[in-house]
């Protein structure tokens, strides 16, 4: 089921986004996984059934097999003093981005986020200098942690690619926000506008140093305050943002599960399908709600972003 709490969300500042873009078609970037997780491929348009605002949509399927325009990804990666350990796993699979994730003729960024915002890496293909970047990061002595604001640049980076770009953004870090200047409100419209798709590799900055080797683990202060454990309970930001634009949630406590997160990530992305549709001339200029349902397969998981704009 998707994130009820991001789609209310979305519904609730529908009526006061600002920007509006006038497109001929509205096109979705659709994930199909049986109950295991594996990508159900081969599926054709009859296959799908897509509700807009509960009205049946006749649509167009494309998959990356048929000539897609290549991925542009960018890799937000949280650099806190909690992120300690994390990074120790998290700096030797950086070779695994160009190989596993990327495809051909696509391109990647790195950026990383604690109290601050840098690019570490802009958009390349150079597999050497994305591993590169990898192995240089460090843990910041921050306690913050903007991922909103992080997703914001990523979107800023995405839309100043020239040509058509396939856009993902990977989260590889806590599950919540930390002292962001953006609201998620404000955040969720713009993602739904963008096309872009966010996963979230998520790891507990509390379980990660059980799971580390000695000479890779140095503590950098005391025990977590009571404070730190109350924010755990706040609003799961990096599930609102992938379940929101349809991505997909991983986990990781080790080094191996880190790397078949990002095989999978990679199976995932690149088993997508595009699907498109023509909405109706007379658009009301409100949020509408889609619903992607898989024909003669209950145990199909759709995952793909909850709606779009419709503009007058």
């Amino acid at each position: 089921m998707r994130l009820l709490a991001a789609s209310l969300a979305l519904l609730a500042y529908a009526q006061d986004a600002t920007i509006r873009t006038k497109v001929p078609l509205v096109s979705l970037s659709v994930s199909v996984t049986d109950a295991k997780g594996q990508p159900i491929n081969g599926l054709q348009p009859e296959d799908f059934i897509l509700l807009d605002n509960g009205k049946l949509r006749a649509v167009r399927v494309d998959t990356v097999d048929e000539g897609l325009a290549p991925v542009a990804l960018v890799v937000l990666v949280q650099t806190t003093a909690m992120s300690l350990s994390a990074l120790a796993k998290i700096r030797k699979v950086g070779a695994m981005i160009p190989e596993a994730v990327l495809g051909a003729n696509g391109e990647a960024a790195v950026v990383t986020y604690d109290d601050e915002l840098k690019v570490a890496q802009d958009f390349t293909n150079d597999a050497d200098a994305i591993a590169a970047t990898f192995k240089h990061l460090e843990p910041q002595d921050s306690s913050g942690g903007r991922m909103i604001d992080a997703v914001d640049q990523a979107l800023h980076m995405i839309a100043a690619r020239s040509g058509s770009r396939r856009a993902y953004i990977v989260i590889i870090g806590e599950n919540k926000d930390r002292g962001s200047k953006e609201k998620l409100g404000d955040l969720l419209p713009k993602l739904q506008r963008s096309g872009a798709t966010v996963y979230n590799v998520t790891y507990s900055a509390y379980l990660t140093p059980f799971t580390t080797r000695p000479e890779d683990y140095q503590p950098t202060g005391g025990s977590p305050s009571y404070i730190e454990f109350a924010r755990l309970f706040k609003q799961n930001t990096a599930a609102a943002l992938t379940e929101t634009s349809g991505g997909r949630k991983f986990g990781f406590e080790t080094k191996s599960k880190l790397e078949k997160d990002l095989m999978a990530l990679g199976a995932d992305l690149h088993s997508r399908y595009l699907l498109s549709f023509t909405p109706d001339e007379n658009a009301d200029g409100r949020f509408h709600s889609l619903e992607v349902h898989i024909r003669g397969r209950d145990d199909a998981r759709v995952r793909t972003r909850s709606g779009y704009f419709a503009i007058r």
